[in-house]
């Protein structure tokens, strides 16, 4: 991690390795009631309690406790400090190790004013801020925090193994005007110290998603769910409403591309034998961007989509554009669902609907 990060990214965006290992994890209790918003720990019933490592010069410490009811993460912290002012912060991050090597986690900041942004840097898209509802309030110096995480404000996490979790959470203290902040944290090293911490499965089958068996990981959107597996493009999606071409771009690459623009032949749509549309979705960094030159660390990358209702699967991947290929020129689906791609540097690739998705194939039409 570049040092240029914020110091409690460094304590809380946990690292990738950590996914790797197997490692102990406590249930999150579920609670008989939501707590209140109002009155401090005491009104949050769980016997789970988090505490900070030992910090050398640190000033200030805190407890904390979490519990989980319906679709929502409770997260109390009381956070004591001998100068509580405007620049200490307290952040709560959550992670979910088993969620694949491209996950990370999202933090959410506090101050005795209440919820402050998360900052670009910290990778946690609006809508997850928003989604999080939080009392702060200042009694002499205790800063007392209770805030309501929803599962769709989470990160991206498992589609079938255990919903184990780091839940990091950092106080960083910054005695007087330009002081060198102090951070308290019960995570270190991007993970918890000790034991992790296991959602009840429930918190996942009260969402009554159905993605394919080959999905890993769920990950909520603003306008709706991605599943994902291995490949760059979400392997499944789920509107909030009946997608169209545009909403699933929105949905499934934010960031995607007007292929007339990037220089590529690909179709808005195609149509299989069947009538049933296919959506085209383009992304990635045009390598012919500088006339007369091809940057061969650039490629545009094209996800073919197959759209039932407010549900899409992925059909295909593929690049549109490479040095090596060149520039999708043509892309043709024809009456038997052979799917024809042509590139101008003269290579064609063939492939065969197979019920579900394309397949290649080497034998072209028939």
């Amino acid at each position: 991690m570049r040092a240029a990060l914020p110091l409690f990214l460094m304590l809380c965006a946990p690292a990738v390795a950590s996914a790797q290992e197997e490692r102990p994890a406590r249930a999150v209790p579920v609670l008989s009631k939501a707590p209140k918003f109002q009155g401090g720990l005491k009104g949050l019933a769980s016997p789970l309690v988090l505490k900070p490592t030992a910090t050398p010069g640190a000033s200030a410490s805190f407890t904390a406790k979490a519990g989980f009811r319906k679709d929502t993460l409770f997260v109390g912290v009381e956070a004591t400090d001998d100068q509580l002012g405007a620049t200490d912060l307290l952040t709560v991050s959550l992670f979910f190790p088993g969620a694949g090597p491209t996950a990370t986690g999202y933090t959410w900041r506090f101050a005795f004013d209440g919820k402050r942004p998360s900052g670009a840097d910290s990778g946690t898209p609006p809508f997850a801020q928003e989604k999080v509802d939080a009392a702060v309030e200042r009694r002499g110096n205790t800063l007392v925090l209770m805030a309501a995480f929803p599962v769709r404000a989470f990160p991206r996490f498992p589609a079938t193994d255990p919903l184990v979790m780091d839940l990091c959470i950092t106080y960083e203290d910054a005695d007087g005007a330009g002081g060198k902040a102090v951070p308290v944290s019960n995570c270190r090293s991007g993970a918890m110290e000790g034991e992790a911490l296991r959602l009840p499965d429930d918190a996942r089958k009260a969402l009554k998603l159905k993605p394919p068996e080959a999905v890993t990981a769920l990950e909520a959107a603003k306008d709706g769910w991605l599943g994902w597996d291995l490949l760059s493009y979400p392997a499944w999606a789920e509107g909030d409403a009946a997608l169209t071409p545009a909403s699933l771009r929105a949905l499934v690459a934010p960031g995607a591309l007007d292929a007339a623009r990037a220089g590529v032949e690909v179709p808005d749509t195609l149509s299989l034998p069947d009538g049933r549309p296919v959506v085209t979705v383009l992304t990635g960094k045009n390598p012919y961007a500088v006339a007369g030159r091809c940057d061969a660390e650039s490629e545009l990358r094209l996800g073919l989509y197959l759209v039932t209702g407010k549900t899409a699967r992925r059909v295909l991947e593929w690049p549109a554009a490479t040095c090596a290929l060149g520039r999708a020129a043509s892309m043709e689906l024809d009456e038997e669902g052979a799917l024809t791609i042509g590139y101008s540097n003269g290579a064609t690739m063939n492939f065969a609907w197979s019920g579900d998705h394309f397949e290649r194939t080497e034998l072209g039409k028939r």
